[in-house]
């Protein structure tokens, strides 16, 4: 066992309710008095929690995206008289405004170059879905030598792309271009992470591990949710015969339910698997790595992917700094018991990396 650790944070994604990881991580920070990016050898995250991974690898302060959040909370998810187009067969929302925040964000943060993958400071791993080639895409950095297919992307199209939940957002596309000749890459297609990983930390795990060769007892996986529903029906609608069936599409499309239940147990799922891989399985029952989960279960608290409602968003953050209070201090105290992995500076990694 070393003396160092590497260290990954995984973020879920959630929507609006990114305000809950941002906040806690905004407290993490405070504490820690240097950036996350600083502090963690690979940050993992989907959706929201991707856009949130990004920017903390940017050296981005967390307060910094919850404050971009709650205050343009109504420009990302308009109200229902300003919402750009609305039916069945469109996307609820246009995602152009959030474009322009986060891009505008993230290029302020990189002396107002365009942040490509290459430029970040620490290793990422975000989700997303490819549906031209239906497949599941990770985005990563080059943190290892054969690495070089995601370093010319703009951080903020990955960004874009592991946002694009289906039924909230079209799917995004864009292109970019490579090396000194300017080739142009398409970037089309891409939807939510989510669809196939909304908790990450899984993804994160098997990197550090299959990926770069880190020895399980050298890992410390720590992973943050955005606060989770709990999805139960009463008695009355059990269905015993032909009649009375609430459950068709009507009962799974309003309010979205079918999209939030998914991403809300497949979360679930990769916590319990987690747990189990921590601590062995069988008859074996030994610490394997160190796990930490951060999640807040919603009792008589309802708050939409997409809700622009300000009191629910302060009181969303309300529980995360409640969180912290009661979790901040074993967790900091956790990362500073031993020094990260190594560095991971990827300064200058666009020139050396632009020709590939």
């Amino acid at each position: 066992m070393s003396n160092n650790k590497f260290k990954i944070l995984s973020i879920d994604g959630g929507g609006i309710r990114g305000v809950f990881p941002a906040r806690f991580l905004s407290k993490l920070e405070a504490d820690l008095k240097s950036p996350i990016a600083e502090n963690f050898d690979l940050i993992c995250g989907t959706s929201t929690g991707g856009i949130l991974a990004l920017a903390l690898a940017l050296k981005i302060p967390a307060s910094d995206i919850e404050k971009l959040y709650v205050e343009n909370r109504k420009l990302i998810f308009p109200p229902f008289y300003r919402r750009w187009r609305l039916g069945l067969n469109r996307a609820k929302y246009n995602n152009k405004k959030l474009e322009d925040l986060i891009r505008n964000k993230f290029k302020k943060a990189n002396n107002d170059i365009e942040p490509l993958i290459a430029d970040l400071y620490t290793r990422v791993c975000i989700t997303g879905y490819d549906l031209i080639n239906a497949k599941p895409k990770v985005f990563k950095t080059p943190h290892k030598d054969d690495y070089y297919t995601d370093l010319h992307i703009p951080a903020y199209q990955v960004a874009m792309a592991t946002s694009a939940a289906p039924t909230y957002f079209n799917p995004y596309s864009s292109n970019y271009l490579i090396g000194d000749d300017n080739l142009k890459e398409e970037f089309l297609m891409r939807v939510d992470g989510g669809v196939f990983a909304n908790n990450p930390a899984l993804i994160g795990l098997t990197e550090a591990h299959c990926s770069l060769g880190i020895p399980y007892a050298d890992i410390e996986l720590y992973s943050i949710g955005t606060g989770q529903s709990t999805y139960n029906e009463t008695r009355s609608k059990i269905c015993y015969g032909l009649f009375n069936k609430p459950f068709g599409a009507k009962y799974w499309i309003s309010k979205i339910r079918i999209l939030d239940l998914m991403m809300q147990a497949q979360s679930r799922h990769v916590h319990d698997l987690c747990i189990i891989f921590s601590g062995g399985t069988g008859n074996i029952k030994s610490k394997v790595f160190e796990y930490y989960r951060i999640q807040q279960e919603f009792l008589g608290f309802k708050i939409a992917m997409d809700s622009n409602k300000k009191n629910k968003l302060e009181k969303l953050m309300f529980m995360a700094s409640n969180k912290y209070q009661l979790h901040g201090q074993s967790i900091l105290s956790s990362i500073k018991k031993y020094n990260r992995w190594n560095d991971y500076s990827s300064i200058n990694r666009r020139y050396t990396f632009k020709n590939k």
